[in-house]
């Protein structure tokens, strides 16, 4: 197989790189995405990214977006911190560069290239959670995400207190109200960003590790949940905040234990460095 293209689209930054089949790296570029600029500069920086990385034959394009998406037409619908709007993005990069391309959910591919590349490789079934501003998930059933009819495993609008707090989707107690970016701050101070909360804890503060061990106790709410709902080989959990694993991890297995009624599969913080474009080049992988 030759090399593949994988790239992780943000709202902030583009990341593109040429991937070997075997997981390795052998370019990589990142880029603003300039999403302000409009739709038509977004595109023409994914089109810059993908020229900086291409080298040789390439087997194929992957692109990881935050969806919502029609995964069958390689649409992007009209996701938050970027402009598209009905965005036949799969077509647009195709027709450029002549070169098959899939798009899919960012979070599933990030569960994808964990089950190929990262912690779940010798496993068929991964759920992969990824906390950031928000709460991503994917879930790889046999080695090939499960979309159900488009776009399912959007595990961070999974309700886990049916009177809580206002969630962006609309519906009340969304677990990215209760864990993730929004979640610690809230948690903590309703002021203070994530990582400003971390450094305290890293320096000893009783509050700022209180939040993060609050933080895991609803993160372990959430995994249960998954646990009765697929009962999978492995979670692997990744994403900015996952680098605070030392403060919630261990209130966020305590939780698992207490509520989940057999041994629970291991639950993991992702090794993969670059785990976006890796989950997009798997994409690629995944399909031919």
């Amino acid at each position: 197989m030759q090399n593949i293209i994988g790239i992780d689209l943000g709202g902030t930054n583009i990341k593109a790189g040429l991937v070997s089949p075997s997981g390795k790296m052998i370019k990589k570029c990142e880029i603003p995405a300039e999403a302000r600029k409009g739709t038509k500069t977004v595109i023409n920086n994914i089109i810059s990214s993908i020229n900086n990385v291409k080298t040789g034959k390439i087997s194929g394009i992957g692109v990881g977006s935050p969806g919502p998406m029609d995964i069958k037409k390689g649409v992007i619908a009209n996701p938050v911190n970027l402009p598209f709007r009905n965005t036949p993005l799969r077509q647009i990069i195709q027709d450029r560069f002549k070169i098959k391309t899939y798009l899919d959910n960012d979070a599933n591919c990030f569960a994808l290239g964990e089950a190929i590349f990262g912690s779940g490789k010798k496993y068929e079934n991964i759920v992969g959670i990824t906390l950031g501003t928000g709460i991503g998930g994917g879930v790889i059933i046999n080695k090939k995400i499960y979309h159900g009819r488009s776009n399912a495993a959007e595990l961070g609008h999974m309700t886990i207190k049916f009177d809580g707090i206002k969630a962006r989707s609309g519906n009340n107690g969304d677990i990215e109200e209760y864990a993730a970016a929004r979640g610690i701050t809230r948690i903590y101070d309703g002021k203070n960003n994530p990582y400003s909360i971390y450094k305290l804890a890293m320096k000893g503060n009783t509050k700022a590790k209180r939040a993060f061990e609050t933080m895991g106790h609803y993160l372990g709410i959430e995994l249960a949940n998954l646990l009765y709902a697929f009962d999978p080989d492995i979670i692997v959990i990744g994403g900015k905040i996952s680098n605070s694993w030392r403060f919630f991890s261990k209130s966020m297995n305590e939780t698992i234990r207490k509520r989940y009624f057999a041994k629970p599969c291991p639950v993991v913080k992702s090794k993969l460095k670059d785990a976006g474009i890796l989950g997009a080049a798997a994409l690629v992988m995944a399909n031919t």
